[in-house]
């Protein structure tokens, strides 16, 4: 089993930010052969079958926006307006506008806009599941790489722990209790050197 050597006894310091803040990806199962695929937040690619999806190249002009105005009226005739997101947007002398054709008038006109999504684009793979993660006493151990998993190890490794320099609710402050419990530390550790050994298994390198 692949443990990392922590000193004996250390001391550990809370090192601030939030579970984002601990390496760029997410490892998760491929939707194509289950292997490891590496997930940025906006695309997801297995090096082990070649599954990939494609960030999206087109230009700001098709991009998805939806209507700033909580309660958006059309201009020519009054009549409330949808405020769904629309692949309309554009912008003009550094403002986003999106394109709203009106039901009642069917007149279109250009309205300041929001950044939007579209809404077909579901991005499945932030629902696929987590690569590194197994059961440890019935709960739920995961991480998302070796950044977060370095870091887990050694918060949750040390016997004296220490509040670091940033207020707050961070990442080692939110660990659920069972995790930092001092009488599951044995068992939770055996949990992160398996989860180390299948990430080199995997070949995950990051």
């Amino acid at each position: 089993m692949a443990e990392r050597e922590l000193p004996i006894h250390h001391r550990a310091t809370d090192p601030g930010g939030r579970v984002w803040s601990f390496g760029s990806v997410t490892w998760v199962h491929c939707p194509e052969c289950d292997h490891a695929a590496k997930s940025t937040g906006s695309s997801v690619s297995c090096a082990h079958c070649g599954y990939a999806t494609i960030p999206s190249l087109k230009p700001y002009s098709d991009k998805w926006a939806y209507p700033t105005s909580s309660n958006p009226r059309c201009s020519h005739c009054g009549n409330p307006l949808d405020r769904r997101d629309r692949p309309t947007a554009r912008h003009k002398e550094g403002k986003l506008f999106v394109s709203i054709r009106c039901d009642h008038c069917d007149e279109t006109e250009d309205y300041p806009a929001s950044p939007g999504s579209d809404p077909a684009a579901s991005r499945p793979y932030r629902l696929l599941r987590r690569y590194l993660e197994t059961q440890v006493g019935g709960e739920t151990l995961w991480v998302n790489n070796l950044v977060h998993l370095d870091a887990l190890e050694d918060w949750l490794g040390a016997k004296v722990r220490e509040r670091g320099p940033q207020p707050g609710l961070t990442m080692m402050a939110k660990l659920p209790r069972w995790m930092k419990a001092s009488t599951n530390r044995a068992k939770v550790l055996r949990g992160l050197a398996q989860l180390r050994e299948r990430a080199e298994q995997a070949g995950i390198d990051e």
